[in-house]
């Protein structure tokens, strides 16, 4: 199969691919760390909620 493109226009191709694909996996790496952190803030407020609410807490 012979294609139109030289040399220099596949390396800018793939360059600019390679420049995409880092930057949607920054993106899931930023969601994920979001997702994990708010996740956690939440069974942390539960938590402390469920030990300073108890019956047996200090008044």
């Amino acid at each position: 199969m012979k294609t139109d493109l030289n040399r220099e226009q596949m390396m800018t191709i793939v360059e600019r691919a390679r420049y995409q694909r880092s930057i949607a996996a920054g993106e899931i790496i930023v969601v994920t760390s979001g997702k994990a952190l708010t996740w956690l803030a939440k069974w942390t407020d539960r938590l402390l909620h469920a030990l300073l609410m108890s019956p047996t807490a200090r008044q």
